[in-house]
């Protein structure tokens, strides 16, 4: 496979094999006006090459094309999520939504037309003094710096949220509202902390992995760090279908810890997941997980027997 950069200010992600393949194709909107040539050719290499590892995991050989918009918000470090969502059925009695972007790769029907189909912010500061960019994202072999945070592991995190990691369940509580949810809500266990009771990702984790109190589109909690709570959002529509929450933000970057000190790395070692949502740790390296590849059956997005008929909640 191969990547290919348009430095017309758009980036391009496709297989070099002569069979179908996916595209991933960035662009950057108005409030990115600041970012320098370089800024830009930095982030649509790392965002097409995390898009190239998710599509490889995902086994996605259908010609489709992921266009991905960037923006520069006023926010510690990052967000993503799909423009858009598609229904898939009814489960449990809710109407059922899957990301839009993951739709379009599974069926190859692209739900919003013309409009971008995923979208990223990140923070100024964060991207300036914060993140480390990889001569070779793709291989991932230089020695990420102590004292920065690894941005490929960053937007392979976003990628997560793009594609599966999203709803509209209580942040805190996990309680999810009362006539739908997400291919991910629908998994939830309510409580304090909530949990994923997903088949695949209990059996992957040996039992339900927690989700991260006030922040619980995220693995894992730990007592010795403190997680900001997101507050629950007024869901929008848009075409009969409920929008993506946009407000599922990185955790924040600190020092890594002494090597095995599991006290600091948190119970379990949840926090040590690519899509946790308590800390990421400078000088580390995250990619996609056993648990990251189980919760996409639980989604339905690596067996299509899930969507041979509709929305199977078997």
């Amino acid at each position: 496979m191969r990547v290919c950069l348009v430095m017309a200010g758009a980036f391009t992600f496709a297989a070099a094999s002569a069979g179908a393949q996916p595209i991933v194709q960035v662009g950057f909107d108005a409030s990115a006006s600041m970012l320098t040539v370089q800024e830009r050719a930095d982030i649509g290499s790392h965002l097409v090459a995390a898009g190239r590892l998710w599509a490889v995991a995902l086994g996605i050989t259908r010609p489709v094309t992921i266009d991905v918009r960037v923006g520069i918000a006023p926010i510690a470090t990052a967000n993503g999520a799909s423009v858009a969502t598609a229904p898939v059925g009814v489960v449990a009695g809710r109407d059922t939504y899957e990301q839009g972007a993951a739709y379009e790769l599974r069926t190859g029907v692209d739900v919003n037309g013309a409009q971008a189909d995923a979208i990223v912010n990140i923070g100024l500061a964060y991207l300036r003094d914060e993140l480390w960019f990889d001569p070779d994202p793709l291989a991932r072999a230089a020695p990420v710096p102590a004292d920065r945070t690894d941005a490929m592991s960053v937007f392979l995190h976003e990628w997560g949220h793009v594609l599966a990691y999203n709803g509209w369940s209580d942040p805190t509580s996990g309680a999810p509202p009362a006539t739908y949810w997400s291919t991910f809500d629908r998994w939830m266990q309510p409580g304090t902390p909530t949990l994923f009771a997903g088949p695949a990702s209990s059996l992957s984790w040996g039992s339900a992995p927690d989700l991260t109190t006030g922040n619980n589109k995220h693995w894992g909690n730990a007592g010795t760090t403190t997680v900001a709570v997101r507050a629950a959002l007024p869901v929008a529509w848009r075409d009969g279908a409920p929008v993506p929450w946009k407000a599922c933000e990185l955790p924040p970057s600190r020092d890594a810890p002494p090597s095995g000190d599991a006290a600091l790395r948190g119970a379990g070692g949840l926090i040590d997941e690519l899509m946790n949502g308590v800390v990421f740790y400078r000088g580390t390296r995250y990619g996609l997980s056993a648990l990251d590849r189980a919760l996409l059956l639980d989604v339905g997005l690596l067996d299509e027997r899930l969507f041979a008929s509709g929305f199977d909640p078997g």
